[in-house]
């Protein structure tokens, strides 16, 4: 059925977003990850549960007020929180929104190399629930555990399947996804083996 034809009200409910530049909501803890599903109270069990998924649960301990922290520095009493506990927050708001589609956009484009394999395994983590995850992204390496991998080019599909299908010259000759695959394994390669060294200058605060 065309989505067109769906009831819009029905069909936003079941899905549920992460995208690379969520909104921080300058509001408390508690409402950062409840405001992902308003029309359900935001019980403590809830809120508890979905932090859990995401490792969360010190980040909230440690605020100054717990859930009731106003997450933003430039009001009385706010705090700021830093790329990777934003992101934690919003797959939190996610998987309390409960939603049986989650759309998965960049969503590590700003964080390091350790906190972008904890937060992918805290995506895939949701899938334990019968989600399904539709994850846009650049990085093939956080794609290899997908169940079914599409490479768009020219807003076309140019190639489908597995992870091991597309990597076997025998199932996918034309090779695009196996090409772009090796060229940034190499560079991960190359970083590993002669790390740029850091270079002195003046310090900026």
């Amino acid at each position: 059925m065309p989505t067109s034809e769906i009831d819009r009200r029905a069909w936003f409910s079941r899905i549920a977003n992460v995208s690379q530049d969520f909104y921080h909501w300058p509001l408390t803890a508690r409402l950062n990850v409840a405001i992902g599903r308003t029309d359900v109270e935001g019980t403590e069990e809830r809120l508890t549960a979905a932090v859990q998924h995401t490792d969360a649960e010190d980040l909230i301990e440690d605020l100054s007020s717990g859930w009731d922290t106003l997450l933003a520095r430039s009001y009385q009493d706010g705090h700021s929180l830093s790329g990777g506990q934003w992101q934690k927050l919003g797959i939190a708001r996610a998987h309390f929104r409960d939603g049986q589609v989650l759309v998965v956009d960049e969503p590590t484009a700003a964080l390091d190399a350790k906190a972008e394999q904890q937060a992918f395994a805290n995506i895939r983590a949701l899938t334990a629930g019968g989600q399904t995850v539709v994850l846009i992204t650049h990085r093939l390496h956080s794609v290899r555990s997908a169940d079914l991998i599409y490479l768009l080019q020219d807003g076309r599909v140019a190639e489908s399947g597995t992870f091991a299908d597309l990597m076997d010259p025998d199932t996918a000759p034309d090779g695009r996804l196996r090409a772009i695959y090796e060229i940034q394994r190499a560079q991960f390669a190359a970083d590993a083996e002669h790390p740029v060294p850091l270079q002195k200058g003046p310090t900026v605060i």
